[in-house]
């Protein structure tokens, strides 16, 4: 088996989160029927900053574009690692990281982000706002509303009840987004709202990656209303 490597720096990524270290190679496993599979990780720096993931295949140089594609396609923990991660290849077995070599991996070199219809950032110069509209009732944030109210009763899925696990979501994992921010929800829409600032619209940027991330991965949100209910301020 050959080798290839995935790299990350914590402090490169939007949500630092260790889970990553499986989450990662779990899906690349599955997206590749397990033609490459996970083969351990290590913190490769004395700060503990950077992390490495070694994956085995049989064909690094060929099978790396199935890896590059599910970076590109998929948010892992709100994070968009075709912005930040640097993969690596060899012929070698369970070669070390100074042994590969980097294989190029082009960002979007607009920066911007790729978001679903239902959810945008909007600049509106004027008021001197930057802000994250998500329409609640859009096919597939609806059907997962419907999917939560149905593990909880009180998670009725109007706009209120959308500020109410977002902003809960945003405490626990990323409390930084709710620094500077207001919510204006409604019965059938949900809006957050930053002063626009340079800081700011990057806060935005983040914020409508983690509602794309969180609507196409449902998993995440159906855990927090199954195990942390009570603790949300439902509507």
């Amino acid at each position: 088996m050959q080798t290839i490597i995935i790299k990350l720096d914590a402090q490169k990524l939007t949500n630092p989160d260790l889970d990553m270290r499986y989450t990662i190679p779990d899906y690349i496993e599955e997206y590749t029927n397990k033609q490459i599979t996970d083969n351990g990780y290590d913190y490769i720096n004395e700060s503990g900053t950077e992390l490495a993931i070694w994956l085995a295949a049989e064909d690094a140089a060929s099978q790396v574009q199935n890896v590059i594609h599910c970076l590109k396609t998929k948010r892992f923990c709100g994070n968009d690692l075709s912005q930040t991660a640097q993969i690596y290849i060899s012929e070698q077995e369970n070669a070390e990281i100074d042994v590969c070599t980097e294989v190029s991996f082009t960002p979007n070199p607009s920066g911007e982000l790729h978001l679903p219809d239902y959810v945008k950032v909007i600049v509106m110069e004027e008021q001197n706002i930057v802000s994250v509209s998500f329409a609640i009732e859009a096919p597939k944030p609806y059907a997962l509303g419907e999917k939560l109210n149905t593990i909880d009763d009180q998670a009725y899925m109007n706009g209120y009840n959308w500020a109410a696990l977002l902003d809960y979501y945003l405490e626990m994992n990323l409390p930084d987004l709710l620094e500077g921010m207001k919510t204006d929800p409604e019965a059938g829409s949900y809006a957050a709202y930053y002063e626009d600032t340079p800081e700011n619209r990057k806060k935005a940027s983040q914020y409508a990656d983690l509602i794309h991330y969180l609507v196409d991965n449902e998993e995440d949100l159906c855990q927090t209303v199954r195990e942390d209910s009570e603790e949300i301020e439902w509507d």
